[in-house]
């Protein structure tokens, strides 16, 4: 039955009760639209309608239509993922106001539902993030095709860091209206610094995937010895094989623990307790050093301090505030001797620093400039 409100499809595709971004649209977009989302997991809060995808319907393309699809006119091979194939099929003849696209590779698929609404495309990660096997370039070209060819058309375009809202301009110039910039930023919490623990607690939460430094940061414990901790929140990643790894390392190591990831609207009370957050991520592609993760920003509520890689955003987020260490290079030994470094003294100073720039790193700014784009969009 129709409510007279807003009809707003959200696509993801990813697990949604998991997704930071994908909750906050929802929440921001649920206070005048009626919210339906399409991914996998299950429905999160505010959501009137959720169209659930299965282990099966994968969000990449057969290689097949990623070597060849783009040679067609007109087709793109995203369109031919099972993912994209089962929310069009879960979805067909249904009416949208607008369809956000969360993630270039829903951008294809959204601009088909829309059939002439306005969508809305949020750039959360560059198309090189993640790839992996023989066609992972030609499936990174044709997200980059995605790009050029389908923002000119949206009516509002977000972008989760300064850094990638950057590279979108300069990659597909001249976008009006321009790149809105929305960080994975939290509210602010009133929370104050805990004493400095014995051992020293160490923390990273996340998903359990590869080539992001989870391995070198369980390797950066043996090198730190006694007297650190070190627990990994983490969330089951579509290799479990990882997940199984990484507990066969940490049994190695008493130091060690892997725990359950928290509920992510709970991520900085449950980050409270420890000294600093960890994000020891190789920057070996324009994601990496573009990306501001929401685990950081969360651990500056918790007043943690930070310690980080070479990573661009990362580290100048670290630099610009004075929260903790940032390490030359990702090797298990040059992390480990970064944060040894920074010592006891410096991780109460850090601490401090992060409870003075909490406010500043909170949602505040981030809500204003969403709150524009749905205004833009007639659904403020």
């Amino acid at each position: 039955m129709s409510t007279g409100r807003p009809r707003v499809l959200v696509v993801a595709f990813t697990r949604h009760q998991d997704d930071v971004r994908v909750r906050r649209l929802v929440h921001a977009l649920a206070r005048t639209a009626d919210v339906t989302t399409a991914g996998y997991g299950s429905v999160v809060a505010d959501a009137l309608r959720h169209v659930t995808l299965g282990p099966a319907d994968s969000p990449h393309p057969p290689a097949t239509a990623v070597a060849t699809g783009w040679l067609a006119r007109g087709v793109s091979p995203l369109l031919r993922s099972a993912a994209a194939r089962a929310t069009a099929a879960a979805l067909a003849g249904d009416r949208w106001d607008v369809v956000v696209a969360v993630g270039a590779d829903t951008l294809p698929v959204a601009r088909h539902l829309a059939d002439g609404a306005a969508v809305w495309a949020d750039v959360r990660a560059w198309p090189d993030a993640g790839a992996h096997g023989p066609f992972a370039p030609l499936e990174r070209d044709a997200l980059l095709r995605v790009l050029h060819e389908d923002l000119p058309r949206c009516a509002a375009v977000t972008a989760a860091s300064g850094a990638l809202a950057d590279l979108v301009r300069r990659e597909v110039p001249g976008l009006e209206p321009d790149v809105v910039v929305v960080q994975d930023t939290w509210p602010r919490a009133d929370l104050a610094p805990t004493p400095v623990g014995d051992p020293v607690r160490l923390v990273r939460a996340g998903v359990a995937r590869a080539g992001v430094g989870l391995e070198t940061t369980v390797e950066a414990m043996r090198a730190l010895g006694d007297g650190w901790s070190l627990d990994l929140l983490l969330a089951p990643g579509p290799d479990d094989t990882v997940l199984r790894r990484l507990h066969e390392r940490a049994a190695e190591l008493a130091q060690v623990r892997i725990l359950p990831a928290p509920d992510p609207d709970d991520l900085p009370a449950a980050l409270h307790g420890y000294d600093v957050a960890t994000w020891w991520v190789p920057p070996t592609t324009t994601q990496a050093c573009a990306a501001l993760p929401s685990f950081l920003l969360a651990a500056v509520q918790a007043r943690c301090a930070l310690a980080v890689g070479p990573a661009a955003q990362a580290e100048r987020l670290v630099r610009s505030y004075g929260l903790g260490a940032v390490a030359v290079d990702v090797f298990a030994a040059t992390c480990a001797a970064s944060v040894r470094r920074l010592g006891r003294d410096g991780i109460v100073a850090a601490k401090e620093r992060a409870d003075t720039a909490a406010g500043e790193l909170s949602r505040g700014a981030d809500d204003t400039r969403l709150d524009g784009v749905l205004d833009r969009l007639r659904l403020g």
